[in-house]
């Protein structure tokens, strides 16, 4: 069962538990958080590329960054 609490890395779409995530950042006062450093440094570059309603969709499988 997945749990209630995760959210999308919004670089490659796989679902990330906050309290484990591999990094975050603030970006217009939201936290963002990403399943891998390569992700995380991906959306530092261009944040407004990766945030909001243009985000792109969740990855099937077993991860993006492995």
């Amino acid at each position: 069962m997945k749990a209630a609490t995760t959210v999308r890395d919004p670089v490659c779409g796989m679902d990330v538990e906050p309290a484990t995530a591999a990094s975050q950042s603030e970006h217009n006062g939201q936290t963002y958080y990403f399943c891998c450093a390569g992700c995380k440094k991906t959306f530092d570059l261009n944040p407004e590329q990766y945030s909001g309603e243009s985000a792109r969709p969740r990855k099937s499988g077993h991860g993006c960054c492995s």
